[in-house]
């Protein structure tokens, strides 16, 4: 199975001329779920890679010290070109997904930009939609059930703990999900997007440190996912992953009788399929 068989060739572009501002209501617009934006010149050249922790944090940046009127031309001013990733890992259409298994769990990227002569942007694919390939095969072995390749002891927050005490424990740990616990029962779910979103807007005439102040006393409650979607240790992996690709979500806690006792991620189901694939 190759690259070309599972990737997206419907690519949400940006030019290096694209403002900040607009790459962001791209990414954030009603109903979209774009992490990563390829940056593509005139004749479709892939130039570089723009992903939704750049322009946030671009955005961020010197909001605080601006008065609210300088803001809006900061943005109209800064463009893509500025804070773009220039070194972009890519694979061609007939690189076999095994190998770009193998550079997703290495290098843990996001996402890989597909190309074709001269550099021209075809596709992109992601962990989901490796996934969602090995997903549709029944390989006796991707039956194993989940409490054999779940990842324990969990990370956890508290509904109480705040913003700020969320993204400390993300950076430090290098997760993007955080289950959230009220003693050892699941009640939500706290993502690394959860919490940029949570934070002030860059439009914000928020001084520095009122903005840290909003992030030390607003709890993870007030933004976390409480309709999570889990599974049981019962559960085969290939189910698992499949429920991970349908559901779009990164990682799927695992509760036995109201107990969180683990999560699969997404890369765990990508590591198990590859170790055990055919033609692996």
């Amino acid at each position: 199975m190759y690259v070309q068989d599972v990737m997206q060739t419907a690519v949400t572009t940006v030019t290096p001329h694209t403002t900040v501002s607009t790459a962001y209501q791209m990414m954030t617009r009603r109903g979209a779920r774009i992490r990563h934006l390829p940056v593509v010149a005139e004749e479709g050249t892939l130039i570089g890679i723009v992903t939704d922790r750049d322009v946030r944090r671009a955005l961020a940046s010197d909001a605080p010290s601006m008065a609210e009127h300088e803001l809006p031309s900061l943005l109209a001013k800064l463009h893509v070109r500025e804070i773009m990733t220039t070194e972009v890992l890519t694979v061609n259409g007939t690189t076999s997904v095994v190998e770009a298994a193998l550079i997703f769990l290495e290098k843990k990227l996001g996402c890989l930009p597909v190309v074709h002569d001269h550099n021209r942007l075809a596709g992109i694919t992601t962990v989901a939609d490796l996934l969602r390939a090995y997903s549709k095969q029944r390989n006796v072995t991707w039956l194993m059930k989940t409490d054999i390749i779940m990842h324990t002891p969990v990370i956890t927050a508290t509904p109480a703990m705040s913003l700020s005490e969320a993204q400390r424990v993300m950076r430090d740990k290098h997760i993007r999900h955080l289950p959230v616990v009220s003693g050892q029962c699941l009640v939500g779910m706290i993502t690394d997007r959860d919490l940029r979103e949570a934070a002030p807007s860059s439009a914000t005439t928020l001084t520095r440190g009122e903005i840290g102040y909003r992030m030390d006393t607003t709890a993870i409650e007030t933004c976390m996912t409480k309709d999570v979607v889990w599974a049981c240790p019962g559960f085969a992996m290939v189910d698992a992953a499949h429920m991970l690709v349908e559901c779009q979500i990164g990682c799927l806690p695992i509760v036995e009788h109201g107990t969180l006792v683990g999560i699969v991620t997404e890369m765990e189901c990508l590591r198990e399929f590859l170790e055990t694939a055919p033609d692996a």
